[in-house]
C-alpha cells in the first residue's frame, strides 16, 4: 500500500514540474541595459530590430527586455524633457492613445510621461 501512495505523490507532482521547467527554461527572454544611448548603439541593439533608432539624443537607463522565440520586445528609458517634442514628432497615435512607431512590419508602442523624460516601449 506505501508503494501506491508514493506513486500516487509522483504523479501529482509531475504536471507541476513539467511546469515549472517550461516557465524556467521554456522561453529565451533576454535582458539588456544600457546607460547611454551610445552603449545601445554599440551593442548594435538598435541594428537587431529590438528598437527603432528614433530615441532622443538625451536618452539613458534603457531597458529592453527581448523575447527572441516570438520575437517581441518591451522594456523603457529616460531622457531629457526637452527632447520630448521631436521624438513625439516622429510618432503616430495609435487608436488606443499611446503612440506608435512602425517600420515594415514592426510596429512599436510607445507610453510616455513627457514632464518625467520617461517612457515604455513594446514590440509585439
Amino acid at each position: 500500500m506505501a508503494d501506491l501512495v508514493l506513486v500516487r505523490s509522483r504523479m501529482r507532482c509531475s504536471p507541476v514540474v513539467a511546469i515549472v521547467a517550461l516557465l524556467l527554461f521554456g522561453c529565451d527572454v533576454v535582458t539588456s541595459r544600457y546607460a547611454t544611448l551610445d552603449d545601445a548603439r554599440r551593442d548594435r541593439l538598435f541594428e537587431r530590430g529590438w528598437l527603432p533608432d528614433i530615441l532622443p539624443p538625451s536618452t539613458r537607463n534603457i531597458q529592453a527586455s527581448n523575447n527572441v522565440d516570438v520575437n517581441t520586445s518591451e522594456g523603457e528609458f529616460s531622457f531629457d524633457p526637452v527632447d520630448y517634442a521631436a521624438f513625439a514628432a516622429r510618432l503616430q497615435i495609435a487608436p488606443d492613445g499611446t503612440f506608435q512607431y512602425s517600420s515594415g512590419k514592426y510596429t512599436w508602442k510607445f507610453s510616455c510621461d513627457s514632464r518625467r523624460g520617461f517612457c515604455r516601449y513594446a514590440l509585439r
